[in-house]
């Protein structure tokens, strides 16, 4: 019998924050790039992460790339040769670099979240001066929110769960082709599946995301026409994780 903190089924946490002292969040916040992080590795104070930065083209990469290298954070910046991974992680942005970057672990923020109980299930998303972050756990959720808050005290950050549910079972998630879209595609989508606008019976309406995104009605649904023609015309809708 599980304890009362915990739940028999794992939660999927799908959460964006902001933190202090984040040379990733400044860098995405200043600049018109992107940076997936996955593969973290810590040695004491120090912290080995894979990256991947992307943008709309080779000049705004390398301008990134310059700006990691200038971080105070950043102890050093290798760039990783094309196909070094057996399997491929799907990318937006027309324009990538995989990069091995070593930092300061002491202001990040990946250890606070791991060490309350929380499993990374892909890549962290940074754009747009905020992380995105797709997270797993056993904690049920009033428990969830209360770990949340001591991330939140401990390095006076914002974090808001865009969505907390159960995982469907006997349901295996398939890959979302990311890099056929657009950042502000992917993002509108996203936000739409989180939000539960396509669940029956809708749990938001399509006037209340494009409030949210700061868009129009109209273009809110110009951007989901895109993203479903492209996996509607595959096997039916994909599973975005």
């Amino acid at each position: 019998m599980p304890s009362p903190e915990r739940s028999d089924e794992a939660l999927h946490v799908s959460i964006d924050l902001w933190y202090p002292d984040c040379w990733e969040i400044k860098i995405t916040e200043r600049l018109d790039v992107g940076i997936l992080g996955y593969g973290i590795y810590m040695t004491g104070s120090e912290v080995a992460t894979l990256f991947t930065i992307y943008a709309d083209d080779h000049e705004s990469v390398m301008e990134g790339i310059e700006a990691i290298r200038a971080s105070e954070n950043v102890h050093s910046v290798s760039q990783m040769t094309s196909g070094f991974r057996q399997t491929s992680v799907p990318k937006p942005g027309n324009a990538t670099r995989e990069l091995l970057v070593v930092h300061d672990g002491r202001k990040q923020i990946s250890q606070p979240i791991t060490s309350r109980g929380f499993v990374c299930t892909g890549p962290i998303d940074i754009r747009g001066g905020r992380e995105y972050w797709s997270l797993a756990t056993n904690h049920d959720r009033k428990t969830v929110r209360v770990k949340l808050d001591e991330v939140r005290e401990q390095m006076g950050a914002e974090i808001n769960v865009r969505s907390l549910k159960q995982k469907s079972r006997g349901t295996a998630p398939t890959t979302l082709p990311v890099d056929q879209f657009t950042q502000r595609q992917l993002e509108v989508f996203q936000l739409a599946r989180e939000r539960g606008y396509y669940e029956y019976p809708k749990e938001t309406t399509a006037g209340e995301l494009a409030d949210e995104l700061g868009i129009t009605t109209s273009t809110l649904h110009e951007h989901l026409h895109k993203v479903e023609a492209v996996l509607l015309g595959g096997n039916g809708l994909m599973r975005l994780e």
